[in-house]
């Protein structure tokens, strides 16, 4: 078996309908086999599954209770007999040659991630628990505003010819605004580019089944909605693998109300995240969460980090910027941060001795993107002007 597409539903039946036919579609001469977790749905999801004429070998396994999407994705690949998994969500639609593009772009490389375009999106269906973003949108497309609650607004032959691929469109956002500057700067194959798992979604990417096994799957402490598939890019990104983006490899996106139950699902993981990577190895997981620093001066202060992490003696300053970006976690997810006990203080370390020490850095290995950095977040959060 060459691949496994994993896809971990919920309470998604129609979406998942949608996306199996596409999956049945595929042009690829390579044996694939498809693997769904169905989370504890009770949308009549399992028995879709038992009556869907697949054209591919098409393994489900039942969860009875939704226990968060880490565990279901690792439920799925704990069943694959693929060499290589392909990430695909229960509500995407597959252009024809996504999983044969996906198999061959490991042919000639073993240690690689591979990240399809994951910004399309398209309605297929409406739903009246759509936000007013979703409902103002669908109102500059249909002259008829769709009224019934899961009306289709594909047909089947647009869902299986691949037609469906001319309603999309680009998802409109800031952080995928701030995801496309990164690659107009750094170009798809990220060269150069230090926080590559950010382009690592599990919608639409793959990787070889044994690195995946050799780091440990997914986090299932991970439960609340979103960052378990950026958890596992940081661990493969940390384990020497490579990423690339492929436009080419195309997969959309069918809008539906959020998942996210509240802004606090996001907040809980991102303070999750900072606890389990606190260390000054791990600093660019902060920088990507919490930094107030633009995508350029970002990668150039991981760049800086990387030369000061090989003399121990830099250890300090790397403690201390760790410490000031908790700080600006805090400030960031708390609103009452203020009335808390503070972090760190002007007093926690010694700052005159920090200075001769950020000095002798920049002299010895010109860490000036880290030396500005860390001077703008004592300024701000110390309220001390050591420049």
């Amino acid at each position: 078996m060459k691949a496994s597409v994993i896809i971990p539903a919920y309470n998604s039946k129609e979406r998942l309908y949608n996306s199996l036919l596409t999956l049945n579609e595929q042009e690829c001469e390579e044996e694939f086999e498809v693997i769904v977790a169905d989370n504890g749905s009770e949308d009549g999801t399992l028995s879709m599954l038992e009556s869907f004429k697949a054209e591919f070998p098409l393994i489900f396994v039942r969860i009875e209770q939704n226990r968060g999407i880490a565990y279901g994705r690792n439920q799925a690949v704990r069943n694959a007999r693929g060499e290589i998994l392909i990430f695909h969500d229960s509500d995407m639609l597959a252009e024809k040659h996504l999983v044969a593009k996906h198999i061959k772009a490991h042919e000639n490389e073993d240690s690689l991630v591979v990240c399809g375009m994951f910004w399309k999106r398209i309605y297929s269906f409406y739903y009246d628990r759509f936000e007013k973003e979703h409902k103002e949108r669908l109102a500059k497309i249909y002259e008829d505003m769709p009224a019934k609650n899961k009306q289709a607004l594909l047909t089947e032959k647009e869902v299986k010819d691949g037609s469906f691929q001319k309603k999309s469109f680009d998802l409109d956002t800031d952080f995928i605004d701030a995801l496309k500057s990164i690659l107009d700067e750094y170009g798809d194959d990220l060269a150069g580019y230090h926080l590559p798992w950010r382009f690592f979604i599990t919608n639409n990417s793959s990787v070889k089944r044994r690195h995946v096994a050799d780091i440990g799957l997914f986090d299932e402490g991970i439960v609340r909605y979103g960052f378990e598939d950026y958890d596992l890019g940081i661990r493969l990104h940390q384990a020497g693998l490579s990423f690339k983006l492929r436009r080419d490899i195309m997969s959309v996106h069918q809008e539906h109300p959020s998942n996210c139950a509240s802004v606090d699902d996001i907040r809980t993981n991102i303070a999750y995240m900072c606890d389990k990577y606190n260390n000054i190895h791990s600093l660019g997981v902060h920088l990507a969460f919490n930094g107030p620093f633009n995508a350029s001066l970002t990668n150039g202060i991981m760049e800086d980090i990387a030369k000061l992490l090989e003399y121990e003696k830099f250890e300090e300053l790397l403690n201390l910027f760790l410490e000031l970006l908790h700080v600006v976690k805090d400030r960031n997810l708390d609103p009452d941060w203020r009335q808390k006990s503070p972090r760190v203080t002007a007093k926690s370390f010694d700052l005159q001795h920090i200075k001769k020490l950020l000095v002798k850095a920049e002299k010895k290995l010109g860490v000036h993107d880290f030396a500005n950095a860390l001077y703008a977040l004592i300024a701000d959060l110390l309220y001390v002007d050591l420049r």
